[in-house]
C-alpha cells in the first residue's frame, strides 16, 4: 500500500496530536504515526496541570509564561468538559522566598496573558480558611488558580477531531526508514506501508534525537537534556478542594493535589537520565516526594499511604543552567531543508499547556513549503 499526503508526524503525543487536527483542518492531508497508543507516553505521565508556570518567574521566562497564560485562558473554552479551576495554596515560610517576592510574582500571574475568568489571587490565613490541612506554624498563606486537566483525554480529543478532519492516525507502528528526495520524502512503516510526504514533522518528545539520528539520518541541531519527572498517588490527605504549592528546602516546587476524588497526586521529581525509556520511579524519588510534603502537613503521610507511582521523560532544551530547575521548559522549533530537498521540522522542548500554540507556529513554518492559504483556527473551535 503506497500512500501520499501532504505532513507525516512521527509521535502520537500532545504535540503530534494538536499538529494533526491544526494541520487536517486547514486542508492538508496529514498521516500520523506512534510506535504505541496515541497518548500513552509522556503526555499522559505530568502532573495534569495546564499552568502559566508560576516558577519560571523566578528564571525571568516572561515570554513563556504570558505566552502559557494565554494558551490556559483558550485551553478553558476549548476544552471545558476535560478542564477546571483549581485552587493552589502557597504557605509562606521566611525561610526560602519573602513574602513579598510571592506577591509580585502573584500580581505578575495574574495580569500576564490578558484577560481571564480565572480568579486572581488573594492573601490568606491559612489555620482559618484551611484548617488542620497544614503544621500550626503556617499561618500566612496565598492562593492563585491554574487549570486542572485529564491530559490522555486532552490527546485522545485533538486525535479524534483530527480523524474526524480526514487525518490518518497509525497507532503501534515505527518508522523503520526514510528516503529523502527534492520535493518528498519516502517513508516506510515496519508494517510494511510504504507512504510519500511533502514534510516530515519529529514530534517524538524524548526520542527526538534518536529519530533524527537513527531514522531520519541528519545531525541533531540541538542537544536535550532527558529528565524524569516522578509522582505518587496517594489516598486522600484531605477533604478540602484545594492544591498546595510547596516550596522544598532545595527551592523547588512539589504540587499536592487533589486526584479523582478518593486520592491526592503529589509530584514532581527532577533527575537526569540517559535514556528516554527509563521512566520508573526509584525509593530515592519516594522518600524526596514524602520528606518534602511531611515538612508541611499536619498528619505525616508514609509509603503505606501511597497506591499507585508513574514517573515520565521530559525532554529539556540544553541551556547554559546546570540546575535542571532553571533550564527553560519552552521549545524551539528546528526546521531543516538544507540543499533544497524535502524538509523535516524536529520539536524540541515544549509542555502541555502550550501544544496549541506550537501547533500553530509548526504550521507557519512550513506554510511556504506547503502554500496552503488558511488562518488560524484552533483557539475557537471546541474540542
Amino acid at each position: 500500500m503506497n500512500d501520499e499526503c501532504d505532513i507525516f508526524i512521527i509521535g502520537g503525543g500532545i504535540n503530534g496530536a494538536g499538529i494533526a487536527r491544526d494541520a487536517a483542518g486547514r486542508g492538508l492531508k496529514v498521516v500520523l504515526a506512534d510506535m504505541g497508543k496515541v497518548g500513552q507516553a509522556t503526555s499522559s505521565w505530568s502532573t495534569k496541570l495546564i499552568h502559566g508556570g508560576l516558577r519560571y518567574l523566578e528564571n525571568y521566562q516572561i515570554r513563556l509564561v504570558n505566552e502559557s497564560l494565554s494558551e490556559r485562558n483558550i485551553i478553558l473554552k476549548i476544552a471545558s468538559s476535560i478542564t477546571k479551576p483549581l485552587p493552589f495554596l502557597i504557605p509562606h515560610t521566611k525561610k526560602l522566598r519573602p513574602a513579598w517576592i510571592i506577591s509580585a510574582g502573584l500580581f505578575l500571574y495574574d495580569h500576564l496573558g490578558g484577560k481571564s475568568s480565572i480568579p486572581k489571587s488573594s492573601k490568606i490565613n491559612i489555620q482559618n480558611k484551611y484548617p488542620n490541612i497544614l503544621k500550626d506554624n503556617f499561618k500566612t498563606g496565598f492562593i492563585y488558580y491554574d487549570l486542572q486537566v485529564d491530559d490522555q483525554k486532552l490527546v485522545e480529543l485533538n486525535v479524534l477531531d483530527s480523524k474526524k478532519r480526514g487525518a490518518k492516525i497509525i497507532e503501534e507502528t515505527k518508522v523503520i526508514d526514510v528516503m529523502r528526495h527534492k520535493n518528498y520524502w519516502d517513508i516506510i512503516l515496519d508494517n510494511h506501508q510504504s507512504i510519500k510526504s511533502k514534510v516530515i514533522i519529529n514530534a517524538t518528545g524524548p526520542w527526538v534525537n534518536e529519530v533524527a539520528s537513527n531514522i531520519i539520518k541528519i545531525e541533531t541541531p540541538r542537544s536535550i537534556r532527558l529528565v524524569k519527572g516522578s509522582h505518587i498517588i496517594t489516598k486522600k490527605i484531605y477533604n478540602d478542594n484545594v492544591a498546595l504549592t510547596l516550596q522544598n528546602s532545595d527551592k523547588r516546587i512539589i504540587f499536592v493535589i487533589p486526584y479523582k476524588k478518593d486520592y491526592t497526586l503529589i509530584g514532581t521529581t527532577e533527575v537526569e537520565v540517559k535514556k528516554p525509556n527509563n521512566s520508573e520511579i526509584d525509593k530515592e524519588e519516594i522518600n524526596y516526594l514524602l520528606n518534602a510534603v511531611n515538612l508541611y502537613l499536619n498528619k505525616p503521610i508514609s509509603i503505606k499511604d501511597i497506591v499507585k507511582t508513574f514517573s515520565g521523560i521530559r525532554p529539556l532544551i540544553q541551556d547554559k543552567n546546570n540546575e535542571i530547575s532553571k533550564t527553560s521548559r519552552d521549545y524551539s522549533l528546528e526546521l531543516n531543508n538544507e540543499n533544497n530537498l524535502a524538509p523535516i521540522l524536529n520539536i524540541y522542548g515544549g509542555k502541555i499547556t502550550t501544544y496549541r500554540k506550537l501547533s500553530e507556529k509548526v504550521l507557519d513554518n512550513v506554510s511556504d513549503l506547503l502554500k496552503f492559504q488558511s488562518s488560524n483556527w484552533t483557539h475557537k473551535e471546541k474540542l
